[in-house]
């Protein structure tokens, strides 16, 4: 990962806080990519009386919580055993979060506060925690917050948050007015560094693995990011011993602040997904020290990202927007280093699934703007399919490639960024697998499944977009030029298929076919839809000829005695396509030779893909045929 970009942002961070005290740069958005989140408040009154308070539990309050007023509530990121660094975390189980709360942190906070000399905040505390130690105001708080939280809706739960409130003598106070929850958070921000699971883990006048300098100090445990997790000696080199850990990631102090202001920026500012899959979004300029650079560059994502959140509702498909504004920049003056990651819900340890390095934006461009105006331009895409009756255009993005590569999405991904080769074979065996997938279900379920149609335009349009960029290998000088069929008959003409139709199409997607064995299994799968046609017609809606397919799971020698069949069967209903057959003896029969060097996989999707498509290349139906 890219440690000195982000700790690059930690200082362009560090140059924009101004009077900030060091604590607040400790302090976390709980929910960095909402705008607004809430934040359930157990409020209390504390009167002063003599030398002590009287106190009592006012109410619950809900607040709304943003990027410009979260500090106040105190809030950093614990661990899953010990709960968070303050009293305030993200609201969940009651009974749990609760505990931990009153009979963990709060006992912890007050044997602390005993061994100081902080008067003022061991009274606040004491007081309550006295108070919330009997079990009749310990059940009534618990249930009040509990009724609150049982309000609010399914999306508010899962991003609300827990936290206190006092009102002493009518004057307001949250968590971060406090001293000693201030002295917490630098001691988290900067102790913890160095002290872990109570091991200390430090070396001394050694080379920091960010800066590369000799520093007096090296930290142990100073990553915010948790590559791994050291918490069992079994997992630390030097001999499992966690006071070593320092030798596996050195970093000195003031790489530790500008690594963890790096963090926190990306985490709150340039975190989002991508279908599915967690990324972090790290820019880093041409000139590694040119701040202002680097400060046009995150205030461009920034904004991007901002627009999202205001127009979300009216941005189709939202991942690819992202790429396709950071394209419209003109010059190549930053690059961005994309983390797609899964972090462990316990440890909260990252696995890096995905590291694309020093992605500019002319390769953006490349793949999320030229090229899909280029391949989308294909008018067999144009009004393709409908949605309630609406017609729709099929256009390219990369959900497309979720849809066939969804168990290997991330590692297409690297290939299409990186310009890398994709085996064909490959990319016919994901299609086909999908294809027979839908089709199963279609057999045998009553809930939606794709039109097969609609899937193998799909296909058809990952596989231009593909060849367009020549990630994968396909002849682009394949000209075929067919010769005319004369028509034997105005029957044919009327009822059959229109040879120019089959020539154009053949023509206009010269990459898709892009050999005679691909025109010949095709015009056999649109024979065969003929006859399906045929029968269906004849039997009253019965298409028994559609056993022969295998549920599309054919190799080359099933395509031939296909042919035989499908041809003898047509005969039999008086019903062969003249125009039709001719090209397939002179494509499919001639080149069979050809068609058994054809994978299965190949062999079987352009033979589905001649099925779906047949139906483009017949003459209007005349009035009396209909």
């Amino acid at each position: 990962m890219q440690d000195q970009a982000i700790v690059q942002l930690g200082k362009l961070q560090l140059s924009t806080l101004g009077n900030k005290k060091p604590y607040e740069l400790f302090i976390q958005n709980m929910f960095p990519d909402k705008p607004n989140y809430d934040m359930i408040l157990a409020v209390f009154q504390l009167k002063s009386e003599n030398d002590y308070y009287q106190i009592s539990f006012d109410k619950v309050d809900v607040l709304s919580v943003n990027k410009n007023n979260y500090e106040k509530f105190a809030y950093r990121k614990g661990s899953a055993r010990g709960g968070d660094i303050t009293f305030t975390t993200k609201f969940g189980d009651i009974d749990k979060k609760f505990n931990t709360l009153v009979n963990g942190q709060f006992k912890a906070l007050v044997e602390k506060l005993k061994k100081s000399s902080n008067a003022h905040d061991f009274k606040v505390f004491s007081t309550i925690y006295s108070f919330l130690i009997v079990k009749d105001n310990y059940d009534e708080v618990k249930n009040q917050l509990s009724t609150v939280y049982e309000s609010l809706s399914k999306e508010q739960k899962l991003s609300s948050g827990l936290s206190l409130k006092f009102v002493i003598d009518d004057e307001e106070f949250y968590l971060a007015d406090f001293v000693i929850i201030q002295q917490i958070l630098s001691a988290s921000g900067t102790e913890e560094k160095s002290e872990k699971y109570n091991v200390v883990s430090e070396g001394k006048n050694q080379v920091c693995s960010i800066c590369l300098g000799t520093k007096e100090v090296l930290h142990g445990f100073a990553s915010p990011f948790k590559y791994a997790t050291v918490d069992k000696p079994g997992m630390v080199s030097g001999f499992f011993n966690q006071k070593n850990n320092w030798k596996n990631y050195p970093i000195c102090t003031d790489c530790s602040l500008t690594f963890e202001l790096g963090r926190t920026y990306i985490a709150n500012n340039l975190s989002s997904y991508f279908y599915g899959n967690s990324f972090y979004m790290i820019p880093k300029t041409l000139i590694s020290k040119d701040l202002n650079k680097l400060k046009n560059a995150t205030q461009r994502i920034k904004n991007i990202y901002e627009n999202l959140t205001k127009d979300g509702q009216k941005i189709k498909q939202r991942e690819d927007y992202i790429w396709q504004m950071i394209a419209e920049e003109e010059t190549d003056y930053f690059n961005l280093n994309l983390l797609f990651y899964e972090e462990n819900s316990t440890t909260k340890a990252i696995k890096i699934k995905l590291l694309l390095e020093e992605i500019v934006p002319s390769r953006f461009r490349k793949l999320f703007v030229e090229a899909p105006a280029i391949v989308n331009s294909n008018p067999l895409y144009h009004n393709s399919y409908s949605i309630k009756k609406e017609l729709q255009s099929l256009t390219f993005n990369f959900g497309l490639l979720k849809t066939f590569f969804n168990d290997s999405f991330l590692d297409i991904v690297q290939k299409v960024f990186m310009l890398k080769n994709i085996s064909t074979e490959s990319v016919y065996a994901k299609f086909m697998l999908i294809i027979r997938e839908n089709y199963n279900k279609s057999q045998t379920s009553d809930g939606y499944v794709e039109m097969t149609y609609l899937t193998v335009l799909k296909a058809h349009l990952v596989l231009a977009y593909f060849q367009h960029l020549k990630l994968t290998d396909y002849n682009p000088n394949f000209n075929l030029i067919m010769e005319a069929i004369k028509e034997s008959s105005n029957t044919e003409n009327q009822k059959g298929f229109d040879p120019s139709k089959i020539q154009d199409f053949i023509k206009d997607n010269n990459g898709f076919l892009d050999s005679e064995a691909k025109v010949g299994v095709f015009l056999l799968g649109s024979l065969v839809k003929h006859l399906l046609n045929v029968q269906h017609h004849e039997l009253n809606g019965g298409t028994p000829f559609e056993k022969k397919l295998k549920g599309y799971n054919l190799n080359p020698s099933d395509l031939q005695s296909i042919y035989h069949e499908a041809y003898g069967k047509l005969r039999q209903y008086e019903s062969v396509p003249l125009t039709l057959i001719s090209y397939v003896n002179e494509y499919f029969v001639l080149n069979v030779h050809k068609v058994q060097r054809m994978s299965n996989n190949e062999a079987s999707f352009y033979f589905v893909a001649g099925l779906q498509f047949s139906d483009k290349f017949k003459f209007p139906k005349s009035e009396e045929s209909k």
